[in-house]
């Protein structure tokens, strides 16, 4: 078998200023993209809630927060630019927000009274 067109080895050269700049741009990209974390993290924070979940159940303490507290800590979660609109929740088929610092859905998770936010915005919830 021949080939018609033979490849010519290129030349070590240096970028041009238009290819720096490409490339530049292409990092700050990457850099303001969104990602959830990896998957093994989104398990273990998920387990840890609902260890704590549970072991505030068989304590008697609250396991899921008066609706009140959960709309304020929701409206935390959506002032934050850190939460995506972009994964669908499974249980509900609908799009919730995720977010990208533990990859729980917020709208969920604003609602166990262990639950802490990953950034700090909000703590678990202490009956007073």
């Amino acid at each position: 078998m021949s080939f018609k067109f033979k490849p010519k080895p290129t030349v070590d050269r240096e970028a041009t200023e238009d290819e720096l700049k490409k490339i530049k741009e292409s990092e700050e990209m990457l850099k303001e993209e969104k990602k959830l974390p990896p998957t093994s993290q989104m398990v273990r924070d998920l387990a840890v809630t609902h260890w704590k979940s549970l072991k505030a159940f068989m304590r008697g303490k609250h396991v899921i927060v008066p609706q009140e507290v959960a709309k304020k800590r929701w409206n935390e979660c959506i002032k934050c630019d850190r939460l995506l609109y972009d994964e669908i929740n499974p249980d509900t088929d609908k799009k919730d927000g995720r977010c990208t610092e533990c990859g729980c859905f917020m709208n969920v998770k604003t609602h166990y009274a262990t639950a802490e936010c990953p950034i700090n915005k909000w703590k678990k919830f202490e009956k007073k």
